[in-house]
C-alpha cells in the first residue's frame, strides 16, 4: 500500500502550483495548442507508460507489479478506447516488467522450501500479473480483430496472439510449480485462441516485443502454444520448483524445432484435440478427426538425448560444485524423458504394485509424527525400547517381522473399512513392498509437499509405516495423490538432548544421569535396522530436525535401561524440515532405578 501511496503522491506533485509554469493556457489560437492527455491513464501510449514506470519504486518489485495490475484493471473497467497507441503502451509495460517476473520466479524458487508463506505471496503476485496481462491482451485482441481489414491493425495481430499465449504459458508454469492441473475450461480457452490465430493466418509469424530490444528472440503463436503443452508435461509430480524452472527453460529452447501438423508424419508421438478439454495425448493408433493436430517430439527427444550424453561426459572431467549441478540436471532429464519421448516406454518397476482400496490414517511432518507416536504409545515406548531387548543396542538385521496385514474377508470393501476409522479422508490406491500411492479428498492434502515425511497406518495392517513423498499430483482443489517411498516399517519416537560439559557445582544425578550434561531437548525418530525395504540399511539411523543436525555432534538418548551418548554421522537424506542420519554409539551407561 505504501508503494501505491508514493506513486499517487508523485502524480499529485505534477499539478501546477504557484511559482511554477502551469499547463499551457488556451489562447485565441487554441487549435494550435497541444492538448494535454489524461495523467491518470498511464497506458495511453508507450511514451506515457515509460514516464509512469520511471516514477514507480525501483526496488519494490512486488509493489511495482501491483501498480501495473491496478492500471491494467482500471483500463478495462473504465472501458477506455483501445487504439494502436494504447496497445503499444501495454506492450511496453509488458517488456519492461520481464526482468521483474524473472526476479520474482527466482525468489519464489529460493523460498519454496525454507519460507513457504513468503513463497506463496510471491507466487500469488506472479499469478495475478499473468492474469492481468492475459485479460488486457484479450481485450486488445478483440479490438484489433474487429478492424482486421485495416493494414495497420492487421499488422498488430501476430504479436497480440503471441503475448496472449505466452501468458497462458506463464500460468501453466506457475500451476506446475504447485503440482496443480488446469481445469477443462482453461484448455478450451487456449485451444480456441490458437485456432483463431490459425484462422487469421497469424500462427506462424515470428515477432518480438519492440521495447525488448533488437536482441530479443522472436516467437510465433504456434511456438508459444507448443511450449504451453510441453510445460504441462513437466507435471510428473517428482520435480522440485528449481528442477521445473530449469527443465522449462530447456524445453523452451527445444520446442522451437517442433510444429503441429494436420497429417501425422509418424505413428508415434502425440496429438491435440482442438475442441477438447485436455492437452497433449499420446497416440494410440485410433486417433482420427479433422480437429486433431499431431506433434512429433523426435527433434526434442534428440536434443534431450544429446544433453544427457553431454552431462554424462562432463561427469568424467568436471569436479567440484559443477559436478553436483551436472548430476542434478542429468537426474531431471531422466525424470522427464519418458513424458517427452515420441515412443511409449513403459515404466519398469522393481517391485510389482497391487491395486487396493484401503482407508488409511496419514500424519505429515516430523513434529506431528513424533507427537502422535508418543501420544499413542504405551508407557516407556517413547524411549528407544519396546521390549526387554533394547532396539538401540541390538536388533537382528535379517528375518525381522514385518507389520502384518489383517485377514480380509471376501465381502470386505472400502465402505466397510471406512466405517471403522474416525478420519477416513485418506485412501491407499495401490502398494508394493517399497511404496504406496495415497489419495485424499476434501482438500486435506493440499499442504502436502514433495519430500515431506509422512506416516501411514492402513486399516488392514497393524502399525505405522514411515515414508517420503516422492511424487505429487494435485488433481483439483479437493483431490490430491502422492507416491510414498517407504523408508521404515518400524519407528520409535525418541527424545534427544544436546550433550553439554558436566559442571560439578551445578550437577545433580537423576536415575544415573547427570542433569548438567542435558542440553536443549528435541524430538526425533529412531529407525532400527533394517530400514528402507527397497535398499536395506543395516546401520542404526535417526531422523531429527534439520536445524539440529550437525555431522559429528554428540547427543544424549535415554532408554528404559540405559543412557547413550550417540554421535550423528553421515546423512542418508536431508530435507529442509528433517535430516536422516546414521548414528554411532559413543558411550553407554546403565540407568539406576
Amino acid at each position: 500500500m505504501s508503494t501505491i501511496t508514493r506513486a499517487g503522491q508523485l502524480r499529485h506533485d505534477r499539478r501546477p502550483t504557484q511559482g511554477r509554469s502551469a499547463a499551457p493556457a488556451k489562447s485565441m489560437f487554441g487549435f494550435l495548442t497541444p492538448q494535454t492527455k489524461d495523467s491518470s491513464d498511464p497506458l495511453q501510449n508507450a511514451k506515457s507508460a515509460a514516464a509512469w514506470l520511471r516514477q514507480l519504486p525501483a526496488l519494490d518489485v512486488i509493489g511495482r507489479q501491483q501498480n501495473v495490475i491496478q492500471a491494467l484493471d482500471a483500463m478495462r473497467k473504465t472501458q477506455r478506447i483501445i487504439d494502436l497507441n494504447r496497445i503499444a503502451g501495454i506492450e511496453f509495460v509488458d517488456a519492461a516488467l520481464g526482468a521483474d517476473r524473472r526476479q520474482l520466479i527466482k525468489q519464489y524458487i529460493e523460498n519454496a522450501d525454507n519460507s513457504p508463506k513468503l513463497a506463496d505471496r510471491i507466487w500469488q503476485a506472479l499469478w495475478e500479473m499473468s492474469q492481468a496481462f492475459m485479460l488486457s491482451y484479450q481485450t486488445a485482441l478483440e479490438a484489433a480483430a474487429a478492424q482486421a481489414e485495416n493494414s495497420r491493425w492487421r499488422a498488430a495481430l501476430p504479436l497480440l496472439f503471441v503475448r496472449l499465449v505466452h501468458f497462458y504459458g506463464t500460468d501453466a508454469k506457475l500451476r506446475v510449480f504447485k503440482y496443480e492441473r488446469w481445469i477443462p475450461a482453461k484448455w478450451l480457452e487456449l485451444h480456441q485462441t490458437y485456432l483463431r490465430a490459425c484462422e487469421m493466418q497469424c500462427d506462424r509469424q515470428s515477432v518480438a516485443l519492440p521495447a525488448a530490444g533488437s536482441a530479443a528472440q522472436p516467437w510465433s503463436a504456434e511456438q508459444e502454444y507448443l511450449y504451453v503443452l510441453l510445460v504441462h508435461q513437466l507435471n510428473t509430480g517428482n520435480l522440485s520448483p528449481t528442477e521445473i524452472d530449469w527443465a522449462s527453460s530447456q524445453l523452451r529452447a527445444w520446442s522451437r524445432r517442433l510444429s503441429l501438423e494436420q497429417i501425422p508424419k509418424s505413428v508415434e508421438g502425440f496429438f491435440v484435440d482442438m475442441v477438447g478439454r485436455e492437452g497433449m495425448v499420446r497416440r494410440t493408433g485410433n486417433d482420427r478427426g479433422s480437429m486433431l493436430r499431431y506433434l512429433d517430439t523426435t527433434p526434442l527427444a534428440d536434443g534431450m538425448e544429446r544433453a544427457i550424453h553431454s552431462l554424462r561426459d562432463a561427469e568424467m572431467t568436471d569436479q567440484g560444485p559443477v559436478a553436483v549441478i551436472n548430476q542434478q540436471r542429468l537426474a531431471v532429464l531422466r525424470k522427464i524423458q519418458p513424458a517427452m519421448s515420441p515412443s511409449l516406454h513403459p515404466e519398469l518397476r522393481r517391485d510389482p504394485r497391487f491395486a487396493v482400496a484401503v482407508s488409511a490414517r496419514v500424519r505429515i511432518g516430523l513434529a506431528r509424527i513424533c507427537q502422535d507416536l508418543c501420544a499413542k504409545a504405551p508407557e516407556g515406548a517413547t524411549e528407544a525400547s519396546s521390549s526387554a531387548t533394547e532396539q538401540i543396542e541390538v536388533y537382528p538385521v535379517q528375518g525381522t517381522p514385518r507389520s502384518r496385514r489383517k485377514t480380509l474377508v471376501e465381502d470386505d470393501s472400502l465402505a466397510a473399512s471406512l466405517s471403522s476409522w474416525s478420519d477416513p479422508m485418506w485412501e491407499v490406491k495401490d502398494r508394493s513392498v517399497a511404496g504406496l500411492r495415497i489419495a485424499a479428498t476434501g482438500g486435506i492434502g493440499q499442504s502436502l509437499t514433495l519430500g515431506a515425511l509422512v506416516a501411514v497406518r492402513q486399516s488392514d495392517a497393524d502399525g505405522w509405516l514411515l515414508g517420503v513423498v516422492r511424487r505429487l499430483n494435485k488433481l483439483s482443489n479437493e483431490e490430491v495423490e502422492a507416491g510414498v517411498n517407504i523408508i521404515a516399517e518400524r519407528m520409535v519416537a525418541v527424545t534427544l538432548a544436546a550433550k553439554r560439559r558436566a559442571t560439578e557445582d551445578m550437577g545433580y544425578v537423576v536415575d544415573g544421569l547427570d542433569m548438567s550434561t542435558m542440553g536443549e531437548r528435541f524430538a526425533g525418530l529412531y529407525l532400527p535396522p533394517p530400514s528402507r525395504p527397497d535398499k536395506p540399511l543395516a546401520m542404526k539411523t535417526v531422523i531429527v530436525p534439520t536445524s539440529e543436525y550437525q555431522e559429528g555432534r554428540n547427543v544424549l538418548l535415554t532408554t528404559a535401561h540405559s543412557i547413550y551418548t550417540v554421535s550423528l554421522r553421515h546423512l542418508v537424506e536431508q530435507r529442509p524440515e528433517w535430516s536422516w542420519a546414521t548414528i554411532q554409539i559413543v558411550e553407554k551407561k546403565a540407568r539406576v532405578d
